[in-house]
């Protein structure tokens, strides 16, 4: 029997560790979606960690070659952007933003759009002025662009100590996973063949959606921008990385960016150039349902496309552009998880009545 003291003891014990805990994790809340990235790629990468550790047990070697291609596929672009808004900014301090070449190209677009839409108006018997004026709505325009490329370069210093922190914390979890997973067994949360059940769903819904995200959205992305570049869109970069970034969203995806740019070419004039995006549009939407079903099996096909998009929509809302990445996840480990638990529950409360819930239910 445990005396009075002990209990105590005990209490002071627990209230000390929560004090402790609570003002550790208050030190990192400040990178909180960094390290959140960094334990989404840590455990996507742990299925093909485990893979090469049946030959080899070098995962230090692993982490340096992870580190190389996520750096050439952040940094370099990064860099890329940074340059052409520093020169950007450059070239109008000395000639005004209506006067430079890519408004200019702009306004034109613009106003071949206005004749095309008052020409409908027209014909509907609508009133014409309600189109905003070209001169109007880009004397409007380049402020904002201004203050956006300004903002974006003030806010460097944040991105790259997100970019460190997120590089470090990936580094201690891919190569201290076994000694997390000690930690996590001595702690006695959860019985062993459930933390394991909870660290392979985590696992592997990571797992799924880096593959799904990095490899068909560079695929498509890779798609969109050659085609547009091949049909008159010179734009490669910026292309492809609104492509990459709009190919996350479920519904949406990547084959609207070549129907808009399809659209502007026919609105230029230029039908070859927009029937041939078209055809560009149909292959990048279609590449998902191509290459899932190889990838995937059935049961590991996801969530209902609406609900995905709307778990996304509240993810980048609360922490941003990440959030193309951490909603997905949340969503998918949720679904996996919550009837095995609620099974769990009831099975603890109601000995003899538990629920036969399938594991792989799906909203």
């Amino acid at each position: 029997m445990i005396s009075k003291t002990e209990k105590i003891y005990s209490t002071s014990r627990i209230l000390l560790l929560v004090v402790l805990s609570i003002l550790t994790l208050v030190l990192f809340v400040p990178f909180a979606t960094p390290m959140l990235l960094a334990c989404f790629v840590a455990l996507g990468c742990e299925p093909v960690i485990k893979k090469i550790n049946f030959k080899s047990k070098k995962r230090k070697y692993f982490t340096l070659g992870l580190f190389v291609i996520l750096s050439t596929f952040i940094l370099v672009p990064l860099v890329l952007f940074i340059f052409r808004i520093a020169n950007g900014l450059k070239s109008l301090s000395t000639e005004s933003m209506q006067n430079s070449q890519f408004f200019k190209a702009l306004l034109d677009l613009w106003g071949k759009a206005q004749d095309f839409g008052s020409n409908l108006m027209q014909q509907a018997g609508l009133e014409q002025n309600i189109i905003p004026q070209k001169e109007e709505l880009f004397s409007k325009l380049s402020p904002f662009i201004m203050d956006k490329a300004t903002l974006f370069l003030g806010s460097l210093p944040d991105l790259i100590l997100s970019l460190f922190v997120f590089f470090c914390v990936l580094f201690v979890l891919i190569t201290s996973a076994s000694t997390i997973k000690r930690t996590l067994l001595k702690a006695n949360l959860l019985p062993v063949s459930e933390l394991d059940n909870i660290l392979h769903s985590f696992q592997t819904s990571c797992h799924m959606i880096l593959i799904s995200t990095f490899l068909i959205g560079a695929l498509q992305a890779v798609i969109v921008a050659g085609g547009s570049l091949i049909f008159g869109f010179h734009e490669f970069f910026l292309i492809f990385v609104v492509t990459f970034f709009v190919s996350f969203i479920p519904v949406i995806g990547a084959g609207p960016v070549a129907v808009l740019l399809a659209l502007i070419a026919f609105l230029m004039g230029n039908t070859g150039d927009g029937i041939g995006l078209v055809v560009v549009s149909v292959i990048a939407g279609t590449i998902d349902n191509v290459i899932k079903p190889f990838v995937f099996s059935k049961d590991e096909e996801g969530l209902h496309p609406v609900i995905s998009l709307l778990g996304i929509i509240g993810a980048i809302i609360i922490f941003g552009l990440p959030g193309l990445l951490i909603g997905p996840f949340l969503l998918q480990v949720t679904v996996k998880l919550a009837p095995a638990l609620i099974e769990k529950i009831s099975a603890t409360f109601n000995p003899g009545h538990g629920i036969d819930l399938d594991s792989d239910t799906k909203l």
